[in-house]
């Protein structure tokens, strides 16, 4: 029963664990121009709200094959890193580029 269910829980854990890399590095990379660039901003704020959101559902996904010892524990610690950079890069743009009086 342990063989059956690696496969499956593993490969759509990699998958997960991609699609949050993709979504991290999109949050990473983008720069906006200024603090008035509010469309850059604006999607950088939702990339990384995504990157929370996959990160969550990922270790929640995770956590039922390492429960069940089917999977090492290993597994848990991709999830929490996405989630831990999506905070910290929405926290900087918080920080950095507050919102002006207007917005």
């Amino acid at each position: 029963m342990t063989g059956l269910l690696r496969g499956p829980w593993g490969v759509a854990l990699i998958l997960a664990n991609l699609l949050s890399a993709y979504v991290a590095y999109g949050a990473l990379v983008t720069q906006p121009q200024g603090s008035w660039d509010e469309s850059t901003l604006t999607g950088i704020e939702f990339a990384s709200a995504l990157l929370i959101t996959l990160g969550v559902i990922t270790f929640l996904l995770a956590l039922v094959p390492v429960r069940r010892q089917t999977l090492n524990r290993g597994w848990l610690a991709p999830p929490l890193i996405f989630l831990v950079v999506g905070v910290a890069r929405w926290a900087y743009i918080v920080h950095t580029y507050p919102q002006g009086v207007g917005g």
